[in-house]
C-alpha cells in the first residue's frame, strides 16, 4: 500500500516511552501500531469518515 499522507503529533515522554516499548514488544515500528490501531477504529455513525462533528 503506497503512504500519501503524512501524520505528526505531539505526546509526553511517558506516552512515547509506553509507544516505543509496546513497539518494540512486537517487533514493529512506532507507526505500525498506531496504523493497526487505526485500521480498527469503528466508523462514526452514518459512515461519514471525512469530517469531524
Amino acid at each position: 500500500m503506497s503512504r500519501e499522507k503524512r501524520f505528526s503529533m505531539w505526546m509526553t515522554d511517558r506516552e512515547y516511552e509506553k509507544l516505543k516499548i509496546y513497539a518494540g514488544s512486537q517487533s514493529v515500528s512506532m507507526a505500525e501500531v498506531l496504523r493497526d490501531y487505526i485500521k480498527i477504529l469503528t466508523p462514526p455513525k452514518g459512515g461519514d469518515t471525512t469530517s469531524h462533528p
